[in-house]
C-alpha cells in the first residue's frame, strides 16, 4: 500500500534526522552545532521509535570504532557532494541487500557529511544531505 511505504519513509526520515541531531550534538566539536529545524525533523515520541532510534545509535557508536572507515571519513579530500554521497550509498548496498546496518551505515556517512558542512562553514548544504539519503531510500530500499 502506498500509504504503509508512506509511513515507513517518514518514519526513516524521522529516526535520519534524529541520528543526525543526536550524533552531532555528542560527537561535533563545540562548533558544530545543528538544530532539528535545520534538519527538518522534528522529535520522536512514540516509544517503540525511541528504541529504536537508540538501537541505530548504537550501532553508529560501533562504526566509530571502525578505524578503516574512520580514515576514510577523516580523509580531507572527502567533500559533501552528491557525487560523493550517491557513490557511498551505491557502495553500501553494491549487493543489492538491505538491512537496518546498512541503512545506518548510510546514516552515519549522511551524519558525517552534515559535520563535515557544519565544520567547513557551509550549513545550507544540511537539509540537502537528509533529502538525498531520504532519495536514496526512497528509490533502492
Amino acid at each position: 500500500t502506498g500509504s504503509g511505504n508512506d509511513q515507513v519513509l517518514a518514519l526513516g526520515s524521522a529516526l535520519l534526522n534524529n541520528f543526525v541531531y543526536e550524533r552531532v550534538r555528542r560527537h561535533g566539536d563545540s562548533d558544530a552545532e545543528v538544530t532539528r529545524s535545520q534538519l527538518g525533523g522534528v522529535e520522536l515520541c512514540d516509544p517503540s521509535h525511541k528504541r529504536l532510534a537508540q538501537c541505530l545509535q548504537q550501532i553508529g557508536d560501533e562504526l566509530d570504532g571502525n578505524m578503516q572507515l574512520q580514515r576514510m571519513l577523516n580523509d580531507s579530500a572527502l567533500q559533501p557532494t552528491q557525487d560523493v554521497f550517491m557513490r557511498v550509498a551505491r557502495e553500501i548496498f553494491s549487493d543489492g541487500k538491505f538491512n537496518w546496518g546498512r541503512v545506518v551505515a548510510l546514516f552515519y556517512f549522511a551524519c558525517r557529511l552534515v559535520i563535515k558542512a557544519i565544520s567547513t562553514k557551509i550549513p545550507d548544504i544540511i537539509r540537502t544531505i537528509i533529502n538525498w539519503t531520504m532519495s536514496y531510500i526512497q528509490e533502492h530500499v
